[in-house]
């Protein structure tokens, strides 16, 4: 695993940028929230966290760039995939949400705590379109999950535009979908703050048999791998905060 420099916080970039010269190994990471490695097929985000270390592809060379060193996609949690058990008391207990009158939709949180992973239910509001964690601070599982999973009810697994809004940071998100029927669906994709690559489930959860993995129709093909990036704000409160749009003679600012 690649692990952080030992620097003072204070010292790392935010993002940085990194070019990755034919020969040599990848550069330590040393971004306190991401950074792009630019290789010979492409350019590619990179982040790390307690749990997990991704390198997901933004944009992909038709043609190599000489001189560079060819970069590899990566996911990679420790300590390993979300066990079996984990993934089947969410979907139990999405289960119970969907039978709900009416379903309900209801969320997950799984975190890297003492080497293994463990599943919170946070406190949550609920609906039949959404569901969202009531606690955001620093201590909460919210702040602190790896894999944020929210399941669709009866409906199909999919990333909705509301999901894009609210799935911000850098963690794994997943939904799962037709909880109720005897096939349910699961989809997954990483984020990167609001940079995402949709990977197939079975790298990061070791699936039941009833669960499939689903990205278009229910198989699998090349959209699996989708990169994209979201711009919709978020939207962590229903009702958004009314802030002045002029500070103190200041251009307009866009919230």
């Amino acid at each position: 695993m690649i692990e952080p420099l030992n620097l003072n916080p204070y010292h790392l970039e935010l993002v940085d940028y990194k070019i990755v010269k034919f020969g040599e190994n990848l550069p330590l990471h040393s971004s306190s929230m991401f950074e792009y490695l630019i290789g010979s097929n492409g350019i590619f985000v990179r982040a790390v966290r307690p749990g997990l270390e991704v390198i997901i592809p933004v944009e992909l060379f038709t043609a190599s760039i000489r001189g560079l060193e060819p970069i590899e996609p990566l996911v990679r949690l420790t300590p390993g995939r979300i066990p079996q058990q984990i993934l089947i008391q969410m979907w139990k207990e999405s289960c119970i949400a969907a039978l709900a009158e009416p379903p309900l939709e209801i969320a997950f949180h799984i975190h890297h705590f003492q080497e293994k992973w463990q599943l919170v239910i946070p406190k949550q509001t609920q609906s039949s379109e959404k569901c969202r964690a009531i606690e955001y601070g620093l201590d909460s599982s919210y702040i602190n999950a790896t894999v944020e999973v929210h399941s669709h009810n009866r409906i199909a697994a999919f990333f909705s535009g509301a999901d894009n809004a609210d799935e911000g940071g850098f963690r794994i998100f997943a939904v799962l979908g037709k909880v109720t029927e005897s096939s349910a669906e699961i989809i997954c994709r990483v984020g990167v703050y609001r940079q995402f690559w949709h990977v197939p489930a079975d790298w990061i959860f070791e699936l039941p048999s009833f669960i499939a993995d689903v990205t278009n129709n229910g198989e699998k093909d090349d959209s699996i791998f989708q990169f994209y990036s979201s711009s919709v704000a978020p939207s962590l409160l229903d009702d958004p905060l009314k802030l002045p749009t002029t500070f103190g003679g200041l251009p307009d600012v866009q919230l």
